[in-house]
């Protein structure tokens, strides 16, 4: 799976996640188990390469070290889409528990972005004071750090909105305006242009930029599947694409009023606390 893959497949679940927190029946605890598992190694594998990387660079020839960055810059980049993943994703499982009045999900999100975070700001050291690092680089780089942050406050825009999840955005106040527009459209007769336009500025946003093969190529698709099997069954149709959320409100016949949601008064009050946390 390339860069543009993973975020786009990151959206996806976003946009389907409320099916997923409003379902009645408990996660998959082996799915879940999956994930937290892929994901700690994920992290060792990512700091050991993070520690590495220096020596190897000080070490290597000099006309050599340009490509020793080069082979490198995939797994910093796989770092950094990494933390799109785990905040969203990790979002969605908090949203869950606190729907159903459990810790178990929100644990593993959290567990696994603070480790994700740790590998993060490795990255960042290294586009500090990464020896023989072009400036050119550190720029490419830089930029694509910035844009998977606002495209990460994007995708977490009605999670953040909706569950005072504030504390998975980079930018609590431009997560929260997404999700507002978010959470408005969903309610138009039109409710999927919004996110039909995300995903053609996304398509064109990221390149296919290839991402680490081999073991670490394996690892990141079976987190993929462990997200995905968290997902029951009956929300799939046959054709195996998720259901709509309105879709599956209809068939459920669930009773909410039609219309955008109200916050509930201890949302907002942990709203108007992260809002002091980031001021």
């Amino acid at each position: 799976m390339n860069l543009r893959q993973i975020v786009e497949l990151t959206a996806i679940v976003s946009a389907h996640s409320p099916n997923l927190i409003e379902a009645s029946e408990p996660i998959s605890h082996d799915a879940l188990r999956r994930y937290e598992d892929l994901s700690q190694v994920r992290i060792r594998n990512w700091l050991e390469a993070l520690d590495d990387l220096p020596r190897e660079i000080v070490e290597a020839p000099a006309a050599r070290r340009h490509l020793v960055w080069q082979r490198a810059e995939a797994t910093l980049v796989d770092v950094l889409a990494g933390g799109l993943v785990a905040r969203v994703w990790g979002a969605v499982l908090t949203a869950c528990d606190r729907s159903r009045r459990s810790l178990a999900a929100e644990k593993i999100a959290r567990t696994a972005l603070a480790g994700q975070m740790q590998a993060q700001q490795g990255v960042l050291r290294l586009l500090v004071d990464g020896p023989h690092l072009t400036l050119e680089r550190v720029v490419a780089l830089d930029r694509l750090r910035r844009k998977i942050e606002r495209w990460t406050d994007l995708l977490l825009g009605h999670l953040v909105r909706r569950h005072a999840l504030g504390d998975f955005a980079f930018d609590l106040e431009r997560s929260l305006d997404f999700g507002e527009e978010q959470l408005r459209e969903i309610w138009e007769p039109r409710h999927n242009r919004i996110w039909d336009l995300y995903f053609v500025c996304l398509r064109s946003a990221f390149p296919d930029t290839e991402l680490p093969g081999g073991i670490q190529g394996e690892w990141r698709e079976d987190l993929v599947h462990s997200i995905l099997g968290c997902f029951p069954p009956e929300l799939f149709l046959d054709d195996g694409v998720l259901r709509s959320v309105r879709l599956n409100r209809l068939l459920n016949a669930a009773a909410r009023r039609e219309g955008p949601p109200r916050p509930a008064r201890s949302t907002a009050a942990r709203m108007e606390g992260w809002r002091r946390l980031e001021s």
